[in-house]
């Protein structure tokens, strides 16, 4: 893993809920896959200019003894190239990610580490369902515009309201639609679009993928839909959870849990399938009230 030091190039304003910052950054490699993510490393204090990047090591990072911890968050990449990466960020009040974003300006240093990608259409697939909210547009919108060819793609946004909708670049045969719903605003409708898509889905036309990143809480219930009810195999589907409602009051109460309960959390993923582990995870987590 290597950690990259990065400046603000440009500021865009996509939408009332999108800010495009393009990142100058030497050395940096993509890895091609449509929703690879990095963690930037911001400002840890007022001074925007004051930026202490932890040191890598060959599959983390640590913070040198005595320098100040610099804030992370996990952001997926909308399009990179040879000295520059573009991070779109979701417009909001509080947080340490948009209240530096709002106030961005080039020459403004951040940090980013080695990306990693998640998507993985299985070998022969030829029909793919791509579902997200805003905070996935970035990544969905990457995975259209570098749809295989031969694969049929239906695409879902969910976004906040009617001013929030882009100009895709949608290759030919794909159908994309929007819905308003979710995003910190009201309840998120993507459990339901999945339900309802694949309940319609022609038995002549092969399974499709189905890729879903967004709220965590909706993806829950897309894994019970398609883990428990279709029991379709794990390589057939890729959910990513990117935020959960008031994450920091979801963080206190889980570092508030009992030792002896956190340990159990841990040891679920002990000798377990990944999805298994999962599936025990996410049951856990609800019976606690998370």
């Amino acid at each position: 893993m290597k950690v990259f030091p990065a400046t603000v190039r440009t500021v865009t304003r996509l939408s009332p809920t999108l800010i495009r910052i393009r990142l100058a950054v030497d050395g940096f490699e993509t890895t091609g896959v449509g929703d690879e993510y990095v963690r930037l490393f911001f400002p840890h204090g007022e001074d925007r200019s004051e930026l202490s990047l932890p040191v890598a090591t060959e599959d983390s990072w640590y913070t040198p003894e005595g320098a100040p911890e610099p804030p992370m968050r996990t952001y997926t990449i909308r399009a990179a190239g040879p000295g520059w990466v573009d991070i779109d960020f979701v417009v909001h009040e509080g947080g340490v990610a948009a209240a530096w974003a709002i106030a961005a300006r080039p020459g403004d240093p951040l940090g980013l580490n080695s990306p990693t990608g998640l998507y993985e259409l299985p070998a022969g697939a030829t029909h793919q369902l791509l579902v997200g909210d805003l905070t996935a547009l970035p990544a969905l919108a990457r995975l259209l515009e570098n749809t295989p060819e031969g694969v049929h793609t239906q695409a879902v946004i969910e976004v906040p309201d009617e001013d929030s909708r882009l100009e895709l670049e949608v290759p030919s045969g794909a159908r994309v639609r929007w819905v308003v719903g979710g995003n910190w605003v009201g309840p998120s409708v993507m459990a339901g679009v999945v339900r309802r898509v694949l309940a319609a889905w022609p038995e002549s036309e092969p399974r499709p993928y189905v890729w879903v990143a967004g709220q965590t809480p909706a993806l829950r219930e897309i894994r019970k839909q398609l883990r428990k009810e279709l029991g379709w195999p794990a390589e057939w589907f890729k959910l990513v959870g990117y935020w959960i409602p008031r994450a920091e009051e979801w963080r206190d109460r889980y570092d508030a849990l009992p030792p002896a309960t956190l340990k159990e959390l841990d040891a679920l993923f002990d000798g377990r399938d990944q999805e298994a582990a999962l599936d025990a995870y996410n049951e856990a987590l609800e019976s606690l009230g998370l």
